[in-house]
């Protein structure tokens, strides 16, 4: 696909699969080998069927393994989208996840903390 954007040269873009903006609290725990890391939280910037882009408080090394829980934006259901994969980039305040396994379950009703803003 072409983009075109005004005053510029297009651009190509190179994905395979869509991205859709979504922002949701994202609960994440890093699994550096076969050792977990307590979790973490961050904020969902958009997800595709391959992979998803979040924002978080550190830089995490690619090829780190991740556990992630996202709220899933639904008023009527208590859901969230669990994944697991591996960090393909991480600048500034994004990371960027390719995912190997997706499914949705039941959320814990227990409050959490908010997101970072």
């Amino acid at each position: 696909m072409v983009r075109y954007h005004p005053g510029q040269m297009p651009t190509v873009e190179r994905r395979a699969e869509r991205r859709y903006a979504i922002q949701a609290r994202v609960e994440y725990k890093l699994m550096p080998g076969r050792k977990a890391i307590p979790s973490r939280v961050g904020r969902l910037v958009n997800i595709s069927r391959g992979g998803l882009l979040f924002e978080c408080a550190e830089a995490i090394p690619p090829g780190t393994g991740i556990s992630l829980d996202v709220e899933w934006p639904a008023d009527a259901l208590r859901i969230a989208l669990h994944v697991t994969g591996s960090i393909v980039r991480s600048q500034h305040a994004r990371t960027a996840v390719k995912i190997s396994r997706s499914s949705f379950r039941v959320r814990e009703p227990a409050e959490r903390p908010a997101a970072p803003a």
